[in-house]
């Protein structure tokens, strides 16, 4: 067995996103944007296994990712802009597999190590790893507008999620 992920949805549509009644701010770069797409994740609770005398997660294990989306109330809501969205919502999914990758190696003398282990790995890919990515892609297709740009993150991200032991998207790693 093993660690795995699934999005749940797997893809957003619109009904996936929390209407506000103004426009967004961009956390990364302050600018105004139409929609913001981040995910959430869970890591089920469940006792240890011990491998060599040593602790290690459960097995198997199925860290769920879900969206944690809004969209301007007063938007016309593009296919475009949905795809833009799916993108910052795939993060979540290929930076979670490289991360259950790493927990399937975790390894710990007793439960507060391995739990102090497992929240740094988390932090690493969930927060470090997937803020440098959301940040790059959006510098890089000015939020979307640069529609050259966005179908090349597109074709490299398509790319990632066809290879489960992809560990890098745009040259940054998972």
């Amino acid at each position: 067995m093993a660690i795995t992920v699934v999005a749940n949805p797997a893809a957003l549509t619109w009904s996936s996103f929390r209407a506000v009644p103004a426009r967004i701010t961009d956390p990364n770069d302050g600018t105004l944007i139409d929609a913001l797409t981040r995910f959430n994740f869970s890591i089920p609770t469940v006792p240890p296994r011990t491998i060599d005398r040593q602790l290690a997660l459960a097995d198997p294990l199925v860290i769920t990712i879900t969206p944690n989306a809004q969209v301007w109330r007063g938007l016309t809501q593009t296919a475009a802009l949905l795809s833009h969205e799916q993108l910052h919502y795939d993060v979540g999914l290929v930076t979670g597999r490289a991360l259950a990758r790493q927990l399937m190696q975790l390894r710990a003398p007793n439960a507060p190590a391995l739990l102090s282990a497992l929240q740094a790995a988390v932090r690493l890919h969930f927060t470090t790893r997937a803020g440098a990515l959301q940040k790059l892609y959006d510098q890089d297709t000015h939020h979307g507008q640069d529609a050259r740009q966005q179908q090349m993150w597109k074709d490299k991200m398509a790319a990632c999620l066809a290879n489960p032991s992809a560990d890098q998207l745009s040259g940054l790693l998972l």
